[in-house]
């Protein structure tokens, strides 16, 4: 009586053991129709995607509206040029010690 019950504690553990492993491998889905769809990321991909192209084709278009109303006011590309001759800072690489 007690070799039987030995034997059923070892294999309750074996049991137990093979149910971690498998656990900790495949996780704790149980099979294909308890997988998660993945739909949702899908979706949220896609609109992230088109507000993106809608943010682009957006600031193109002002930066196009910008440009055309600057040439009507007749500043054209020498205003622009003239706006980018504003003093700028030089970075100047450091000498090296002379030894």
């Amino acid at each position: 009586m007690a070799d039987s019950r030995d034997r059923v504690v070892v294999e309750a553990h074996a049991l137990r053991t093979a149910t971690a492993k498998a656990a900790l491998l495949h996780g704790s889905r149980r099979g294909p129709r308890d997988l998660r769809r993945p739909y949702a990321a899908v979706i949220a991909s896609l609109v992230v995607g088109a507000l993106l192209l809608v943010a682009v084709w957006a600031i193109t278009s002002i930066g196009g509206l910008l440009a055309a109303q600057r040439q009507k006011r007749g500043l054209g590309p020498a205003a622009a040029t003239q706006l980018a001759d504003t003093p700028t800072m030089v970075i100047v690489p450091a000498q090296r010690r002379s030894r």
